[in-house]
């Protein structure tokens, strides 16, 4: 036995592919050390175990019937190579091409002698080869174009059903030359002279061909091939497409029969005639469109017509292109749309209807177009006007309620109090608590006769009619005056007036009454929107541009940014309801900013709900006196 093994270890010494000796039960005896490198699996680890353990359930089969071939007796070779696939250390599988010897009868064998060779690679070359040509055999057969591949002068080598179909022939009819006898008899000599001419250059092949069907139909197609060459950059054939291009023709036909058949009447029309094919590209664009869009028809033939009309899509999709699909019915004009357009960067309105005619198996679709400004210019000054009488009637009927009110309630009190004095309700010995009631009727007084000069002031301001007794006017003493006529207000309140007069402020001029005013406007709404117990703050400084600057702050209830526009409306609050907390008739503001306004300056108001209000008025350094 150890004989037979130096042996076989001499025989397998330099392999580089496994040789093996299995026993006549298919099971190892001997194993060459290419085992580790092939397998991974070192030789002695195989001693003793049955060979069919290594190969894959799926050969196991013709293994053992090749096995079997050997026979047990004399010494027979097996048939040739046997590819199977065996399993290696790491789990995956090797393909191997083995061979196997029976030699029971020599000696120094007795046994079963196994040439194995790791074939791996070229398997699995071999499959992706397979696999490649299987799938450009689907693409071809699948492929939409006609795809094909030609020898040097043009003969058929192969050619996917696409191309039968396009040339009008049978499979069997395209080999070789033989596809030519399709084409149309002005298209062959110049085929011939073409492809002669790329043959010599080794260049591309464009060709636009005619086929003819047996039936006469004609059937245009466009031909694009590449060279094919060999190492040496000699043109060995042709690969490429053919591409039916029949129903573009046809379109293009019927656009131009359209376009001459309606270019007379769309040129001389007053309104922009736009015609545009189903994906919306333009064909035609007539003079009136030029002029409306400040365009020339060069710069939009086969632009998209949504350059113009960006929305046109979503406009016409229950009635327009977008429902204008072949096979249908044609329509004619369609429902006038209006839209937007865009001319020079600028949009402005239009009016768009869209009708449909069909040549040839395609659809024309024509747009009228309508530039519809002035109308539009002429709709929005009527609305405007309609707007604005609503409003001023809102706005009177607003002043009436808040008038009715304001003036009922000073009314009501004076009436009262002089019917308990006149009767003389209360005695004749309580002079004191007439005197009180005659009081209270004094104020009464005052406060409607406030309310007049509050309207007068307006009513003279909205007319025009406001002039300006203008003098010379200290800052300081005017913030003073204006204090001392809401110190009472403000005692009432509850609510102190904190004074905050920078130094050496410049004199001004301007009218000093109107001035006052404003500022106790100003303090009376701090004094009425604060809670009691907070403090306001009147502040004058000096502008960095010269001018002078006065400034009332409250803490109190603010107001919200979208309500500024009404707190500056006259005879509006914002809160417009009869039970609202705060009383007036909304003019004060609106007073204020006019006044300020009639000076050359600006009233500018800060505020935020629920933290109070500034109001700023800036006096322009026109109104301060040179020497100052």
């Amino acid at each position: 036995m150890r004989s037979l093994e130096r042996y076989v270890h001499a025989l397998m010494a330099g392999a580089g592919d496994i040789v093996a000796v299995l026993s006549s039960d298919g099971r190892f005896i001997d194993v060459g050390s290419a085992c580790l490198g092939v397998l991974g699996i070192p030789p002695e680890a195989l001693l003793g175990t049955p060979v069919l353990e290594r190969v894959h359930p799926d050969d196991r089969d013709e293994a053992v019937r090749r096995l079997a071939g050997c026979g047990h007796g004399t010494s027979v070779e097996n048939g040739g190579p046997f590819l199977c696939r065996v399993r290696h250390a790491a789990g995956g599988w090797r393909h191997m091409e083995t061979t196997a010897f029976n030699r029971p009868d020599d000696p120094k064998i007795r046994g079963i002698v196994i040439h194995a060779r790791d074939v791996t690679d070229r398997v699995e070359t071999e499959q992706r080869l397979r696999a490649s040509e299987a799938l450009y055999q689907t693409l071809a057969r699948s492929a939409p174009v006609g795809i094909f591949q030609t020898d040097r002068d043009g003969g058929i080598v192969f050619a996917n059903p696409r191309f039968a179909a396009i040339a009008g022939l049978s499979s069997d009819a395209l080999s070789g030359h033989a596809w030519r006898a399709s084409l149309h008899p002005e298209d062959r000599t110049r085929l011939e002279a073409d492809w002669a001419q790329a043959v010599a250059a080794g260049l591309p092949v464009l060709l636009n061909l005619r086929f003819c069907a047996t039936d006469g139909t004609i059937t245009f197609a466009l031909c694009q091939g590449s060279p094919l060459t060999d190492a040496d950059g000699r043109v060995q054939g042709w690969v490429g497409t053919l591409t039916d291009m029949t129903e573009y023709v046809r379109t293009a036909d019927a656009l131009l029969m359209a376009e001459a058949r309606t270019n007379a009447i769309v040129d001389a029309a007053a309104d922009a005639i736009v015609t545009m094919d189903g994906e919306g590209i333009v064909h035609s664009f007539n003079p009136a469109a030029e002029a409306m869009f400040g365009i020339p028809a060069a710069d939009m033939l086969w632009s998209r017509i949504d350059r113009l009309i960006p929305d046109i899509g979503a406009l016409l999709q229950d009635g327009g292109l977008a429902v204008y699909q072949p096979g249908g019915e044609a329509h004619g004009a369609g429902a006038v749309r209006e839209a937007v357009a865009v001319r020079g960067g600028d949009r402005f309105p239009i009016e768009l209807s869209v009708s449909a005619v069909e040549t040839g198996g395609r659809r024309v679709f024509t747009g009228i177009i309508r530039d519809i400004t002035a109308r539009k210019r002429s709709e929005g000054d009527l609305i405007a006007a309609k707007e604005a009488a609503e409003s001023a009637d809102r706005a009177k009927s607003t002043f009436l309620q808040v008038m009715s009110h304001e003036l009922r309630t000073p009314l009501n009190a004076v009436i009262g109090f002089a019917q308990v004095i006149e009767m003389r309700l209360l005695g004749v010995g309580e002079v004191d608590r007439y005197i009180d009631y005659a009081g209270s009727i004094r104020q009464s007084g005052e406060h409607l006769l406030a309310i007049i000069d509050d309207i007068l002031d307006i009513t003279t301001i909205e007319a025009g009619g406001l002039r300006l007794n203008e003098c010379i006017v200290d800052p300081s003493d005017l913030v003073g005056e204006a204090l001392n006529l809401v110190a009472i207000q403000a005692g009432k309140r509850g609510v102190p007036i904190r004074i905050d007069l920078e130094d050496g402020l410049p004199m001004l001029f301007g009218d000093a009454l109107r001035l006052r005013q404003v500022l106790v406007n100003l303090l009376s709404n701090a004094v009425k929107f604060s809670n009691p117990g907070e403090t306001a703050v009147v502040r004058a400084r000096r502008r960095s541009d010269g001018g002078v600057e006065l400034s009332v702050t409250d803490t109190g209830i603010g107001i919200a940014a979208e309500d500024l526009p009404t707190a500056m409306t006259p005879f509006a609050q914002v809160d417009q309801s009869m039970a609202r907390r705060y009383e007036g008739m909304g003019l004060g503001l609106s007073i204020s900013k006019r006044l300020v306004e009639a000076h050359g300056g600006t009233l500018r108001i800060d505020s935020v709900p629920g933290q109070g209000t500034t109001v700023t008025v800036a006096l322009p350094p026109s109104r301060r006196l040179a020497d100052a």
